[in-house]
């Protein structure tokens, strides 16, 4: 088989590669992306924009998106998929990362996954991160755990949110149509991306995450020293993570314990800087807003690391877990996470417990090889 990846969000495509690259069914593996914006993840085709982000494309992209609201970045984008697409032909599969993964003009990105669409055979379409669906579904059930519930909580924040408008465009829903018209199925990547899915009459069912796990030794974290908690912040999806909540927690943790734990707060690091910085971390706070695990929770666990993350009871279910078995539910309540955070901290016996079942969970869970199969099997049964 040649499978074509294109587009990539937190590394779950990257992650995919290298384990169809041990499947024994599986000639070739090529993934094009831009390398998911400032994590500069590795990709094998880059449509990563170069001229506007050089010093004086910078400056014309500034002043264009000050005047306009539009990033001139997005036809770069375009332009050099283009490039790319005429040499990415007779693929057995295609998968997108979501219904919008060259980000380039609407009407341009349509025609070109038409192009890409013809000159390949199957194609696949994830639903990851956010996109058509997920925007339409949420908005329609305000209530169901997601990124969205700070700004239906408080429209003030509406600005934060600015980005996903592009989803409720004419021409980007028309794309998405055109998409699944053309497409085998679509593929939820973990739990939040199941309901606003399963009713499609082409959704085909969750595959988890993968995880690289051979890059990820097995960790005995110490309990007898100070506990380090790492909190990574992404400014761009601040409010959508519940970083705020993290930060007063963490305020009242220091009162609390000065000489006992060790806080450890970075912001917007590329990725392999982000794992460094978060290796001596016992504790790692991901995010709130959410039902399961995305791909920098997962890597924490594997690495045994106790993950403040996505894990309500949807996610418990379908895994068959009892609540804090492999990771902790964040809520967005301060007191409730001082509470659980204190409680680790006083009993520390119980980071270690934990993290060993955090490492056990993502290795039988969502090890790249084992999902990797899963995905082969799925499209090679969709004709």
């Amino acid at each position: 088989m040649r499978i074509l990846l294109i587009g990539d969000y937190s590394g779950l495509h990257s992650a995919l590669k290298k384990g169809l690259i041990q499947h024994p069914k599986v000639r070739e593996v090529v993934l094009l992306g831009d390398g998911d914006k400032f994590k500069d993840l590795e990709v094998d085709r880059s449509i990563r924009p170069q001229w506007t982000n050089s010093r004086w494309g910078t400056f014309f992209r500034k002043a264009i998106h000050k005047v306009f609201r539009w990033d001139i970045a997005e036809l770069e984008k375009g332009w050099r998929a283009q490039q790319h697409f005429k040499q990415l032909k007779d693929f057995d599969v295609v998968q997108l990362i979501n219904d919008r993964p060259i980000q380039t003009i609407a009407r341009w990105e349509k025609h070109l996954l038409q192009q890409l669409f013809a000159q390949n055979n199957k194609v696949f379409l994830l639903s990851c991160g956010i996109d058509v669906h997920g925007l339409q579904y949420l908005t329609k059930y305000p209530e169901e755990v997601s990124l969205f519930q700070p700004v239906f909580a408080n429209p003030n924040l509406q600005h934060h949110y600015a980005y996903v408008d592009v989803y409720r465009q004419k021409g980007v829903i028309q794309t998405q149509k055109m998409i699944l018209s053309h497409c085998q199925g679509i593929i939820a990547s973990d739990m939040d991306y199941v309901n606003p899915n399963k009713a499609h009459p082409k959704y085909l069912g969750l595959i988890p995450h993968p995880v690289v796990i051979r890059e990820y030794r097995a960790v005995e974290q110490a309990h007898d020293g100070k506990v380090c908690i790492f909190l990574g912040i992404n400014r761009g999806n601040y409010h959508q993570k519940g970083i705020a909540f993290f930060e007063a927690a963490l305020a009242q943790l220091q009162k609390k314990y000065p000489n006992q734990i060790e806080i450890c707060i970075v912001e917007q690091l590329p990725y392999a800087a982000y794992q460094q910085a978060q290796e001596k971390a016992t504790i790692v706070l991901d995010q709130v807003f959410s039902k399961d695990q995305g791909y920098n929770a997962l890597e924490a666990m594997a690495k045994g690391k106790v993950v403040f993350t996505g894990a309500n009871d949807a996610f418990l279910a379908h895994y068959n877990l009892q609540e804090g078995e492999v990771c902790i539910e964040a809520k967005p309540n301060v007191a409730y996470l001082v509470e659980q955070l204190s409680y680790l901290i006083e009993n520390k016996a119980l980071i270690s417990a934990i993290g060993k079942r955090a490492q056990q969970f993502v290795r039988e869970i969502h090890d790249c090889e084992t999902i990797a199969n899963q995905y082969v099997r799925l499209w090679e049964s969709e004709k």
